[in-house]
C-alpha cells in the first residue's frame, strides 16, 4: 500500500538535501528497473519542483495510488498495456456498481481525469528512459457529452449573500468575502482557495491569480461591490494576518480553506438562503459568464475574463445566451429600407 507520508513529503517539504539524496538513491536502481513506488514518487519530487501548486499535486498523488493498490511494488517495466487497460476497466466498472447505489454523477469524467494523471506520468516516465513503451499514447477519452452548469442568479447571489452577512456564524465574515470573490471575479474554486493575503490589492483593485496549473499568474479586476466586502474582511478579520498567509483560511494554522470544505459551507449557506439544490461552487463562474455576456455581448471579453484558452470552452458557459437571437434579429432587420 502507498504510504500517505510519501505524499506528504514531497508536498510539504522544505529540506532540499534530503529530497536529493533520496533521488540518487533512485536513480542508482535505474538500470536494473525502478519500482512503481519509487517512480510515482520521484514523479511527485518533479511536480513539486515545477512549482504546480500543493493541491495540485495532492490531486495527481490522490489517483496516481490507484495504481500502487493495484500494482503494489511491481517493477515499472513489466506494467504492459494488457495490464493496464485491465486495470482501467477495473475501476470503470468499480465506479459503475457504485453509481447505482450512491447515484454518483459524472463517472465518466472522473475516469477520464484519473486517464489524464496517467497519462502525464507514463509520458514521464517514457521521456526519463524508465519504460521503454509509451503506454500514455494508448490512454484514450472516452468521448461524453459535457453538461451545461446552471449559472447562479443575481437575485439568488442577493440573498445568500444577506443570509451570511446577517448570520452570527463565527465564519461568516470569511465565506461572504469567498462567495464574494466566486460571484464578481468569476476565478475557478482551486484559484480562489489558493490565494494569499498579498495577492488583494486594494489600490488597484485587483486579485492576482495564479493560474490552476501553476505556471502563470493573471490581475483579474473586481467591481466596487466586491472591493467593498474585501476592504471589510482584510482590515477586521485579517487585520494581523502576514502577507503570505493565506486569504481564506481553512482548518489549521495556516492552512487554507479545501475544496471540500468551501462546498460544505456553500451546501450549508444555499439551504439557509433557500436558493436553488442544484447549484454549485462552478455555478458562480457560469452566471459570472452570463452576466458579462448579457452587458457586453462580446464572447471574445468573456472567454479572456475567464482565461480560457480556447473559445469553445467559453461557449459552454454562455450557450444558452447564444441561442436567444431572435430579439437581435427582429431588431437588425426591421428597420427602414429593409422590407421590400
Amino acid at each position: 500500500m502507498f504510504k500517505q507520508s510519501d505524499c506528504q513529503r514531497v508536498i510539504r517539504s522544505n529540506n532540499s538535501a534530503s529530497i536529493f539524496s533520496a533521488l540518487r538513491k533512485r536513480w542508482k536502481a535505474t538500470k536494473s528497473g525502478i519500482s512503481l513506488r519509487s517512480a510515482i514518487n520521484t514523479y511527485l519530487d518533479h511536480l513539486r519542483a515545477s512549482g504546480l501548486s500543493s493541491n495540485t499535486i495532492y490531486c495527481y498523488s490522490h489517483d496516481l495510488i490507484r495504481l500502487l493498490n493495484e500494482f503494489s511494488d511491481m517493477n515499472l517495466k513489466s506494467i504492459n498495456q494488457e495490464v493496464l487497460d485491465e486495470h482501467i476497466i477495473h475501476i470503470s466498472a468499480e465506479r459503475a456498481k457504485r453509481s447505482v447505489s450512491n447515484t454518483l454523477q459524472r463517472s465518466i469524467s472522473t475516469i477520464n481525469r484519473i486517464k489524464i494523471v496517467y497519462r502525464s506520468f507514463f509520458k514521464w516516465c517514457l521521456a526519463k528512459g524508465l519504460m521503454k513503451n509509451d503506454l500514455s499514447s494508448e490512454l484514450r477519452l472516452s468521448k461524453h457529452p459535457s453538461s451545461l452548469t446552471l449559472p447562479i442568479l443575481p437575485e439568488e447571489i442577493t440573498r445568500l449573500l444577506k443570509v451570511i452577512s446577517e448570520s452570527a456564524d463565527p465564519l461568516a465574515q470569511r465565506d461572504r468575502a469567498l462567495f464574494s470573490v466566486y460571484a464578481f471575479s468569476g476565478i475557478r474554486r482551486s484559484e480562489a482557495l489558493t490565494l494569499r493575503v498579498s495577492d488583494y490589492d486594494p489600490q488597484s483593485r485587483t486579485i492576482s491569480v495564479k493560474s490552476s496549473k501553476g505556471y502563470t499568474r493573471k490581475l483579474q479586476p473586481i467591481p466596487l461591490i466586491l472591493f467593498d466586502v474585501m476592504d471589510q474582511y482584510v482590515r477586521v478579520s485579517l487585520k494581523n494576518a502576514e502577507p503570505s498567509s493565506p486569504l481564506f483560511l481553512g482548518q489549521g494554522k495556516n492552512r487554507s480553506l479545501s475544496s471540500r470544505q468551501a462546498s460544505n459551507r456553500f451546501e450549508k449557506w444555499k439551504k439557509l438562503a433557500g436558493i436553488r439544490d442544484t447549484l454549485t461552487i462552478h455555478s458562480f463562474r457560469s452566471g459570472y459568464a452570463s452576466r458579462l455576456y448579457q452587458i457586453s455581448k462580446d464572447p471574445l471579453l468573456v472567454s479572456h475574463a475567464l482565461g480560457h484558452s480556447s473559445f469553445s470552452t467559453t461557449e459552454r458557459y454562455i450557450k444558452h445566451e447564444l441561442l436567444d437571437l431572435s430579439g437581435l434579429v427582429e431588431t437588425a432587420f426591421s428597420g427602414n429600407g429593409t422590407r421590400g
